[in-house]
């Protein structure tokens, strides 16, 4: 323990104490004591004139303080369906969750225990129904980094089957656990013949007339040597078929398919429903898994994209791949004829203006085109006099060097062109830096900040990708790279969800007209056993937020003609409606508000589509389990050693108490007991005088 502040400041309070006490009792005749009590009263004059001088310094008193805290065992629990749709499905249903709750109960009797389940996502632990129908190892593991961050965390217990279908391989995050990792193996661990339909890649939007392709991915586990069909077909009429013959226990392979677009006639068949089987084996238990439904809305509406681009470049088919077939996208490299730019509906420049480019030449079509919307990407080749010379949204300034910066990009949450989702709110930060060049960014326009710069951990207020407020509806995006982006979401999550939302969102803007700035945002797709969530917003001629009217919306199935109406809910500063589960199928919306005497509509699509993913795989995957704990010093149990599991906790020397030090200052002039001193000096001054007639 010490007192902050210098010795000369101590001493300056001892002298003016002593100064204090001396023309009180030394200097003044006038006071006729004895000696001995001439020198208590000295001596407490001086302690009282050193305490109050010494306050006014404000001292602080630093001082070593330890905490004990108890050690924490995390149980989580995988809540998922595939745990169930095994053979030992009667156990786990019936038998297995009281013989968990015996456990959870004889754990808390002994251990401080946080207790959790996980599947679609990470929660307080509630009730054990197994009716998750995702799962997502790599959250749990992120969860628990997280929030017990340098906490005393004795062990982790994960019950779980191994098996996910989200996120990334969860032994990459349990290696950097100081903690152990106990698995307990959930499931049946024996493998059974099998074929499945594991994924289908197809274009959810076609032209009407055009052929658009379908990927399909079979796979077969312990059937080397059996032969099936894969069969797509529609209404009940096989349009497609091929054999497939089986040629290892552990089987993949993608057989493509080439289908017409044909919307046939009219209305509700717009929307083709194709059921997607692969025929099963005669001991095949598990069927759920052999067959999948797709829906492929068929349209006759095409947009068309040019894109101007220094040279070929990997953010091009990037930012292409986030487009349906409803883009018919146009590439224009360095000195190449720029085209008629009245037959597109959008623009994109990468890296362009350039040192390449006919400045006259695009300048004048721009000039023409005054309303055609621009996505500009700046890159290192970006000549950024001639791009400020086309627009009047911002003035760029190259730096002294003509290299580039690494530039993360966070969210910015007081954007509000359109609504995100949480999860891009929260992922875009991880993602890796662009290549910016060197700038100064001079806003001239009212503009929406998307994403803010972020250099070597340091946040500064510039954007990274603005949406500007201009006559013409422009985005930029300073630096180059995005590419990087979708291989990062699909290394993380294995989809591209978060780059699709991101770019699909701002390609929507830029594509769609609205000359209100209102708009419904839902998602393009959802799951058959998640509610249909949408968020609209209005805004009046001033473009400013309003929620004042009634907002109602008409949902229709496209492939059987059912209507659902519904009235948004009002919030602070927008509309949100739940819609509740709605059956598999492709839906069109239409949203209709009347203000200020003007009928304003908003229409969209959106597709609900079965969630059999977690039939993918029904075997146990152990090896996942045993690395999991073997990564971390832990151990692998199976459901009948649960109370071998607990008698090693308690043995466990690893489940301790630890001891935390921390220095704390704490303000003398905020002691009570300092004031209590000091009354109490003065006090005992007063009453010894009293007593002897000076007072």
């Amino acid at each position: 323990m010490s007192i902050g502040i210098p010795v000369w400041m101590l001493l300056v309070a001892v002298v003016a104490g002593l100064a204090l006490a001396s023309v009180l009792y030394v200097k003044n005749k006038r006071q006729h004591y004895g000696r001995a009590l001439t020198i208590v009263l000295f001596v407490l004059r001086s302690l009282i004139g050193f305490g109050v001088v010494m306050l006014l310094f404000n001292p602080y008193i630093r001082q070593n303080v330890s905490a004990p805290e108890q050690p924490t065992v995390i149980l989580v629990h995988d809540n998922s369906a595939s745990i169930v749709l095994s053979k030992d499905s009667s156990f786990f249903k019936e038998d297995y969750p009281a013989q968990f709750n015996a456990f959870r109960e004889a754990l808390n009797s002994d251990f401080q225990v946080d207790e959790y389940l996980f599947g679609q996502e990470v929660r307080d632990f509630d009730e054990l129904d197994f009716d998750d129908q995702l799962t997502d190892l790599s959250a749990v593991l992120q969860h628990i980094d997280r929030r017990y961050y340098k906490r005393n965390v004795g062990a982790v217990l994960l019950f779980s089957d191994g098996i996910y279908n989200r996120g990334y391989e969860p032994s990459l995050l349990a290696e950097r656990f100081v903690f152990p990792v106990h698995t307990v193996v959930l499931g049946d661990t024996m493998s059974y013949p099998d074929l499945m339909v594991k994924d289908v890649h197809y274009n959810k939007r076609v032209s009407q007339g055009s052929t658009f392709p379908v990927r399909v991915e079979v796979g077969g586990v312990d059937c080397q040597g059996c032969k099936a069909k894969l069969t797509l077909s529609e209404d009940g009429n096989v349009i497609a078929q091929q054999d497939v013959e089986v040629s290892s226990n552990r089987f993949s392979k993608e057989i493509d398919f080439m289908l017409e677009a044909d919307a046939r006639g009219d209305a509700s068949r717009a929307v083709r429903q194709i059921e997607i089987e692969i025929s099963g084996l005669e001991d095949e238990s598990q069927l759920l898994n052999n067959v999948k439904r797709i829906f492929i809305e068929v349209h006759d509406q095409k947009y068309k994209v040019l894109c101007l681009a220094y040279a070929p470049h990997p953010d091009l088919g990037a930012i292409k791949s986030v487009m349906n077939d409803d883009c018919e996208v146009d590439f224009v490299f360095g000195r190449d004829a720029i085209p008629e730019l009245s037959q597109y509906q959008l623009l994109v420049l990468h890296q362009t203006p350039s040192a390449h480019t006919d400045m006259e030449a695009l300048y004048q079509q721009l000039e023409k085109n005054k309303k055609l919307p621009v996505l500009v990407v700046v890159g290192k080749a970006t000549d950024v006099e001639a791009l400020n010379k086309l627009q009047q949204a911002v003035e760029l300034r190259r730096g002294t060097t003509n290299s580039t910066l690494d530039v993360k990009g966070n969210f910015n949450t007081s954007f509000g062109t359109f609504t995100v989702s949480e999860k891009l709110r929260e992922d875009v930060g991880r993602f890796p830096p662009l290549a910016m060049p060197h700038l100064d960014i001079n806003l001239l326009s009212a503009h929406d900040d998307l994403l803010l710069q972020e250099v070597l951990g340091a946040k500064s207020g510039l954007p990274l990708m603005t949406f500007a407020k201009t006559n013409r509806k422009m985005v930029f995006v300073f630096g180059t790279n995005v590419w990087r982006w979708r291989l990062v979401n699909y290394y993380r999550d294995h989809n591209n969800a978060v780059f699709d939302e991101l770019f699909s969102k701002t390609l929507k803007y830029l594509l769609l007209s609205s000359d209100d700035g209102s708009a419904v945002f839902a998602k393009e797709e959802y799951y058959s056993n998640e509610p249909v969530v949408m968020t609209a917003e209005l805004r009046n001629p001033s473009n400013e937020l309003i929620v004042k009217y009634d907002l109602s919306i008409q949902i229709v199935n496209k492939k059987t003609g059912e209507t659902y109406d519904y009235m948004f809910s009002k919030r602070e500063h927008d509309y949100e409606l739940n819609a509740g589960i709605l059956p598999e199928g492709v839906y069109t919306y239409r949203a209709a508000v009347e203000m200020v005497g003007k009928k304003i509509s908003m229409n969209g699509s959106f597709s609900v589509v079965s969630l059999g993913i977690e039939a993918q795989q029904l075997t146990a995957d152990i090896q996942r389990m045993r690395s999991l704990s073997s990564a971390t010093n832990g151990r692998c149990y199976t459901v009948d050693q649960l109370p071998q599991l607990l008698d090693d906790l308690k043995d466990d020397p690893r489940i301790t108490s630890v001891e935390h030090y921390e220095t704390r200052f704490e303000d003398l002039i905020h002691s009570r007991w300092i004031l209590f001193v000091l009354i109490g000096l003065v006090a005992i001054e007063w009453i010894l005088r009293k007593m002897f007639g000076t007072y």
